[in-house]
């Protein structure tokens, strides 16, 4: 994976908190702060386990992704997605956003409507989401729909988008099953 010149983190944390994580080497839920960030960084950035070596928002990946975009400055954390892409794309692989500030604000952003009106437009996957409630999964939804289609073709990006959160927040958030165990990093609450 290549990562885009002289972007860093800094002091974002966001992916040490709302991702589910169930790997050998380390297990935490979803909307829990890893016990060894600080807030601002890694404790144990130096022997931080594999998982968190390789794994970086699409922020840090892709380029198409502007400064504004770091998700503790953004509210959204971009991720690629391999999951869910429908056999009509050419692409296998899509983009994800995850709304980790003020939903409402953030799709009735002109920045964030833009983004999603060319991904559609250029047929690129795109889903969004939001993180559910501690020790529960994701709830995501593909925007690469008829009905988004249709809010576009009428000039109401935003409302597809306001659509596509009322689904969202009326989710059925899931529990997030852990089965690896012996090395939760879970921060205590």
């Amino acid at each position: 994976m290549t990562l885009v010149a002289g972007r860093d983190c800094g002091e974002c944390a966001v992916c040490c908190t709302w991702p589910t994580i169930d790997k050998p080497e380390i297990q935490k839920q979803s909307g829990v702060a890893c016990k060894h960030c600080t807030g601002t960084g890694c404790a144990i950035y130096e022997t931080r386990p594999p998982i968190c070596r390789e794994w970086f928002c699409a922020w840090r990946t892709v380029e198409i992704f502007g400064e504004d975009w770091r998700p503790d400055r953004s509210g959204v954390m971009p991720y690629i997605e391999t999951e869910g892409i429908s056999q009509d794309f050419d692409l296998s692989t899509g983009i994800g956003l995850m709304l980790i500030g003020n939903p409402l604000k953030i799709v009735r952003q002109k920045w964030f409507q833009e983004f999603v009106l060319t991904g559609i437009m250029n047929s690129v996957p795109l889903f969004l989401s939001l993180p559910g409630p501690r020790g529960h999964q994701a709830a995501t939804v593909s925007l690469n729909t008829e009905e988004m289609l249709d809010f576009i073709r009428r000039g109401l990006v935003k409302d597809g988008l306001e659509a596509a959160l009322k689904i969202l927040r009326e989710w059925k958030f899931t529990p997030a099953v852990i089965t690896h165990t012996g090395n939760d990093v879970a921060a205590e609450p």
